[in-house]
Parts: C-alpha cells; structure tokens; sequence
C-alpha cells in the first residue's frame, strides 16, 4: 500500500493557511495497517542509507518540529529502526548555553550539520528561533544583539531578517549537495490535552512530564500563527516543509517513512565505481590470504 503523502507538502506556494491542513488524516488508520508500511519504508531506506554513506554524494537534513507531545521521539524512533547508526547523527536542540547565546542564531545549528554520505535529524531546530522566540520575544532581549534590547525594538523588519537569514543559509545547503525535509507534526490542542493527561497517569511516562508544557498551552493560538509564518516564509522546493496531521500517530509515522523513502529514491544513490584492476587487487588479495600461515 502506498500512501498519497504529495498533499502534505508544501513549498511556498499561495499563501499558506494552517486551518486548511487538517490535524487529523482522512482516512485513520490501525496499527496493523501502519507497521507493514513502516517496515517496508525502513528496509529500502537502510539500502539507501547504505549507498549514501559508500557514495558521500549527498547529505541528508530532516528537521522536525511540533508542538509539546505531538510524538516527535516516536516517530523518529520507527524512522532509524533500520538505519546504521554510523552513517546517522541526531541533534536535539534547547534552551542556548551561554556559549551558544555568544554567537548568531544558526551557529549552534551548522555545529551538528550532516557531513556529505550522512543523514542529520533535528529534534527541533534553528526555527525555534521564529517559533518560540516569536511567541516569546523577550528570550531575544536576552540575547545581546545590538540594538534589540526590549520587546519593543524587535519588529517586523528583525522577523523578516531571520526568515531571510534561514532561506538563505538553508539554499546554501542546498547547493552544497544538503536535501532538506522539514516536518511539522501538526497535533490539535485537544489531542495535545489528552496525551499530557495519559503522561500524569502513567508513573512510567512521568519523566517526561514538564508543567512547562501546559502552561505553554495558553499560548497556543500565538504559536499557530508563528509556526504558519515561520512554513509559509521558508518553505522551497529546494527545502520544502511537510505538515502531516499528528493526531493518528500510526498514519504519521507511516506518512514520515514514506516521505523519506521517497524522497532518498530521488536522489539516484549509487554504489561509487570501482578501480579499473578491481579484478586484479581482488586476485590479489585473495592469494595473500590464502599464503598467511597460523602462528
């Protein structure tokens, strides 16, 4: 079964409206239903993954980003079932360190980028920088940038050259041989509710309780609006966003695996060719093999 997953791109086109781009899918779907996708996904990306390393033509980017609870760790758990740990690096991104706050906005990002025949995650990004940033200015204040020491001063043209910084930055990735695929795992407030309530009732899951996470809820309807800026100021061919609907984590873990399946076969991996005299070397090789004596 493949999937319809073309409708959940996005890459700048019109101007985006994220209550046109429903948190939950058409069509739901079981679990058994989602596995054998996953699965079938996860298999041909680990050959892919393979050739990408062999080959170093291309590196691959995927950004994730979402609201508190919106099954980021799952999905990237289903996502790297197959995958070599060698060729993968994953990078989560939080408050800045000090050191981090000395230096532009997208310094601690290009720290962690994918080296060419790797694939980077981001567990959040350089975008928290237009999302909660935006929703809450005054942890830009707190930056040091010149100029930009109250609320007040950080206006629209400061926005505007933050979306500018990243389309350029990320369109010079692009051209360096980087494929971006960016995902916003679009969760509903009421389905966020549930699923932090589950957290409390679970002693299992209490780790990942923070009272953060709700209280950041009453600012639910500033971070709808940052994030549809943010993905409409952003979005490219050469790095397109995909909003998947988040509420049936089995449709979104199977939606997410067959983007970055699909999106791997079109970059035509090969294995690199091998020496003229490969022939030889291997004959070679063989006869010092077989000559080695035990010790």
């Amino acid at each position: 079964m493949e999937l319809n997953v073309e409708k959940h791109r996005y890459e700048g086109e019109g101007k985006l409206k994220l209550k046109h781009h429903g948190t939950e899918p058409k069509d739901r779907m079981k679990e058994e239903e989602a596995l054998p996708i996953i699965a079938e996904n996860v298999r041909a990306m680990a050959e892919m993954q393979e050739k990408l390393y062999a080959s170093s033509s291309h590196a691959l980017l995927i950004v994730f980003q979402a609201m508190d609870a919106a099954g980021k760790d799952g999905t990237l758990r289903r996502l790297l079932s197959g995958i070599n740990p060698q060729g993968c690096v994953i990078s989560n991104f939080k408050k800045p360190t000090p050191e981090e706050i000395s230096h532009d906005f997208l310094w601690r990002v290009a720290k962690k980028l994918p080296a060419k025949g790797m694939i980077g995650l981001f567990n959040r990004s350089h975008y928290e920088e237009v999302l909660v940033c935006k929703v809450h200015p005054e942890y830009v204040v707190y930056q040091g940038i010149p100029g930009k020491n109250t609320v007040e001063s950080l206006d629209k043209d400061f926005w505007e050259g933050r979306y500018e910084a990243i389309r350029e930055w990320e369109q010079h990735l692009a051209n360096s041989g980087t494929r971006i695929l960016k995902f916003f795992l679009n969760v509903s407030k009421d389905e966020q509710k549930k699923r932090l309530l589950k957290r409390m009732d679970r002693p299992d899951k209490h780790w990942k309780f923070n009272l953060g996470d709700v209280k950041e809820r009453a600012y639910w309807s500033a971070y709808m609006n940052a994030y549809e800026e943010a993905i409409d100021e952003t979005a490219r061919p050469h790095a397109p966003w995909f909003i998947i609907p988040a509420d049936d984590k089995d449709y979104m873990r199977a939606a997410v695996t067959t983007i970055v399946r699909q999106e791997m076969e079109k970059l035509n991996l090969d294995y690199p060719s091998t020496a003229p005299n490969i022939a030889e070397e291997i004959a070679e090789g063989r006869r010092m093999l077989d000559a080695e004596t035990n010790d």
